[in-house]
């Protein structure tokens, strides 16, 4: 072996490196720890090669050398547009969380927007800011892995910051919707993942989102969300969320699915002074009896093109409306016709393959698990099921009639239209964060970019353009605007005609990008 020069044994070896005698010359290399499966140990393996070492030091080689930053002169292109609309929309947004996080709201308000225009996993957190003009707007971040594993440890225990900034968007009137929605979590180490129901018969660990939804005209968003154990029910959960966003005494109306109907729940909107609509599951007892035909309806309605058949009732304080809806009926009577035809040729193929075995003296069943085999009269079971077609809604607003109450229910599609924006659209349908407070940031970011969407999405509808663009394609047309930097300046890239058209209809006028760094400076 050589015996090592005096500036070799005193070159300084970062941590996780070795050194290496090749030929006449001394390198730097990567040392790694590995896990030999023949061995059932450690052992060490060399890495790539960081460079030379010489008497004047290391010369770092050309592949693990960092990339040189752009000289004077030369041009950098990053996305613009979508960025530059939603920072337009959250205004307000930016001023509450900067006094509720003072220390990190920029990091908090850019992953927010990052997962809103890109739908950006943590991982990639910090290429998508280094490539969006958001990095020149709100400067000097840092989104590593390292730096936001720490950010949403931090974020996720200061749920009382996250609580106040949610007050802030509850109404003081108008429609405020509750629903619950199931995560899957990846996670052994989550408390609250915990095999539940799930009406999508997912089996498994999965976290209650309870979320409330408010309506008020044309403004909807989302504006409230707590998380609970996968295996507690809505209708367990539901006084915890009214008294944790303290909603009582508002003027408005609740607007909430069967899963939250018991009487409890109704006594507590009572006491705390709130309107509701909520469905009754079929079978109340104080319906005693079905209508055998739409002409022993009282009243009938249009909605949506359909006509809506309903009887009013009185039980106590409350009044109960049912309702038929003979094209539901037919969905229904289809659905479970197909389902009784699958489950009779099922009982066929058993008792021809039970004869069979028969015939061979190899009979599997009991005689009387044989005669058991019998096929059943669809049609005659169709006509027991007599509330095929129907629901029911209980109210205790006196000035609501029948065809308002079902109007009110029927705004229930946004909530549900907002959780498949969050499923699909901001890829939240499932997570792999492995603390509870980890996961409350992540919950609270996907918050702020659902409200982000919304922000678009009013936009939309306050220039009626919601039948013809989505929140997917504004994002999509806008991307495609990109800022460039020539000697020191910004500049906007040629614009589309079909994205000047997108930015005319909705009254859009993208500011020069200096204009807006000094706006947000």
């Amino acid at each position: 072996m050589s015996t090592k020069p005096i500036w070799i044994e005193q070159f300084v070896r970062p941590q996780g490196t070795e050194i290496k005698h090749i030929g006449s010359h001394w390198y730097l290399y990567e040392r790694l720890s590995v896990y030999d499966k023949e061995k059932k140990r450690k052992r060490k393996k060399s890495g790539r090669c960081l460079g030379a070492i010489t008497e004047a030091g290391l010369s770092p080689s050309k592949r693990a050398a960092p990339l040189q930053p752009l000289r004077d002169g030369e041009i950098e292109n990053l996305e613009y547009g979508a960025t530059a609309i939603l920072l337009g929309l959250t205004a307000s947004m930016r001023s509450r969380l900067a006094a509720l996080f003072p220390d990190c709201w920029r990091e908090l308000f850019c992953m927010a927007l990052l997962k809103c225009k890109e739908q950006s996993r943590f991982r990639r957190m910090d290429f998508h800011y280094g490539t969006s003009f958001i990095s020149q707007c709100i400067g000097g971040l840092s989104l590593s892995a390292g730096r936001v594993t720490a950010l949403l440890h931090h974020i996720g225990t200061n749920r009382g910051a996250i609580r106040e900034y949610m007050k802030g968007d509850l109404p003081s009137s108008g429609l405020v919707m509750f629903d619950g929605h199931r995560l899957i979590s990846g996670s052994g180490t989550l408390e609250y993942a915990r095999v539940g129901y799930d009406s999508r018969c997912r089996f498994l660990p999965q976290v209650n989102l309870l979320y409330m939804f408010s309506v008020l005209g044309l403004r909807k968003l989302p504006v409230y969300y707590k998380q609970y154990a996968g295996d507690v029910p809505d209708v367990s959960a539901f006084s915890d969320i009214v008294d944790d966003a303290g909603v009582r005494r508002r003027a408005v109306t609740v607007i909430a699915d069967k899963g939250f109907e018991s009487e409890l729940n109704e006594a507590l909107l009572d006491d705390a002074s709130l309107g509701y609509v909520i469905a009754v599951r079929r079978g109340c007892a104080d319906i005693t009896e079905i209508p055998s035909c739409p002409a022993k309806y009282q009243k009938v309605f249009k909605f949506r093109e359909r006509a809506i058949y309903c009887n009013e009732y009185q039980a106590g304080k409350d009044r109960l409306f049912l309702y038929y809806d003979m094209s539901l009926a037919n969905d229904e009577a289809v659905d479970f016709i197909s389902r009784r035809e699958k489950a009779n040729n099922t009982i066929e193929r058993r008792r021809e393959a039970e004869e069979r075995r028969r015939g061979r003296n190899r009979g599997r069943l009991s005689q009387e698990e044989y005669e058991r085999l019998v096929p059943v009269d669809v049609a005659e079971e169709l006509q027991a099921h007599r509330n095929n077609g129907t629901f029911i809604l209980k109210t205790n607003k006196s000035e609501l009639n029948c065809a308002q109450a079902y109007c009110l229910y029927k705004t229930r599609q946004d909530i549900e239209q907002a959780f498949k924006s969050y499923d699909d659209t901001l890829d939240g349908k499932a997570s792999y964060m492995r603390d509870q407070h980890s996961f409350e940031a992540w919950l609270f970011i996907n918050h702020l970019a659902l409200q982000m969407l919304y922000a678009v999405i009013g936009a939309l509808a306050e220039k009626e353009l919601t039948d013809k663009y989505s929140f997917e394609d504004v994002m999509a047309f806008l991307k495609h605007v990109r800022a460039n930097r020539i000697n020191g300046e910004w500049k906007l890239t040629k614009i589309t005609r079909n994205t000047m058209k997108l930015c005319r209809e909705l009254g859009i006028e993208l500011e020069e990008p200096t204009k807006l760094q000094v706006s947000l400076k």
